[in-house]
């Protein structure tokens, strides 16, 4: 193989073949393939007409939406590199990843924006024009995300992004001391999408429901996978874990898969019987359990409930991507 695609190259193909095939979706708007091929070409060059070029880091700070997806597609389609950060952060923390990564920029849900007010002194190395919100409010001092948008070509005409480029920095949790930047390649990140797709025999039919955070690897990497594949992807956009609401998710949606830990099965399966049978989940034929051990016990009921499914367990780093399967 010469050539690996990047996300962006993905999903420029799969809206060229499968333009009005729905490609990422939250409560709040869906994305085609050929809407969402649209929106990150506007603003990956509204993000350089700001002055910002291939390599500069962009942080990213949000509750999970739909806006991550288009987001990282994006930044991979103008060779910006993606700082994702916890939105559990306290502020010094925040300041901390935004500084070691020299961010260039910084894109912020407007709920979330109070977390970054006080440390925008801090942070010189953002461009005047840099600080970029979305939401319903757009304080004083920021650009406003869709206006963004809005503003810009619908064709994207820049350098082209090699597949050895970065595309993300990944700070680990910092468990032992200071979180560690960890840098992700486009090809890095295409080999894992189709690992895991080889492996677990995904295809283009999946769909997805994303309930970890978006600025997490987990959904990084399994969002990636989707959109190799030309599936859908779901985000729910919960900023608490709801077991019921879950359910009733996956039941509507039909989604084929999802990637929980295992306090998310326990509470979901300590659901009262009758709840958990309002819900059809019979269309879920794969299940990930990750990030903490799971008990024999828990597993073997999550299969008696998923009776369609199969559950795998997963080990893996931020550094390295999946290590386990």
């Amino acid at each position: 193989m010469n050539h690996l695609l990047t996300v962006a190259d993905a999903v420029a193909t799969h809206a060229r073949l499968s333009p009005h095939k729905l490609g990422a979706r939250d409560a709040r708007r869906s994305l085609t393939f050929a809407h969402w091929n649209e929106r990150a070409s506007r603003l990956a060059n509204g993000l350089c007409a700001l002055g910002l070029e291939p390599g500069d880091r962009v942080a990213l700070l949000a509750y999970n939406c739909v806006e991550w997806m288009e987001i990282y597609v994006a930044l991979a389609r103008a060779g910006l590199v993606a700082v994702p950060i916890n939105f559990r952060l306290a502020a010094p923390e925040i300041a901390y990843i935004a500084q070691h990564s020299e961010a260039r920029a910084f894109i912020v849900q407007d709920e979330l924006i109070e977390r970054v007010e006080p440390i925008r002194g801090e942070l010189g190395g953002v461009h005047p024009r840099g600080w970029i919100t979305f939401g319903t409010d757009v304080p004083a001092g920021w650009q406003a995300y869709e206006a963004l948008i809005a503003g810009a070509g619908a064709a994207w005409e820049g350098a082209v992004v090699k597949p050895s480029d970065p595309c993300a920095l990944m700070y680990t949790s910092g468990t032992t001391g200071r979180p560690k930047g960890a840098i992700r390649s486009h090809e890095g990140n295409t080999l894992i999408a189709l690992a895991t797709a080889l492996e677990m025999g995904f295809t283009r039919e999946d769909k997805a429901l994303l309930v970890m955070p978006m600025c997490h690897a987990n959904s990084l990497y399994f969002s990636h996978t989707f959109v190799h594949l030309g599936a859908t992807c779901v985000i729910d956009e919960r900023k608490s874990f709801d077991p019921e609401a879950l359910l009733q998710t996956l039941s509507r949606e039909k989604v084929t898969f999802t990637s929980l830990v295992p306090t998310h099965y326990i509470m979901m399966l300590g659901l009262p019987q009758a709840t958990k049978e309002k819900y059809d989940v019979g269309a879920v034929e794969k299940l990930m359990i990750s990030s903490a051990p799971a008990r024999k016990e828990t597993k073997l009921a999550i299969l008696k409930h998923f009776r369609n499914g199969r559950l795998y367990e997963l080990y893996g780093s931020t550094e390295a991507g999946w290590v386990t399967l």
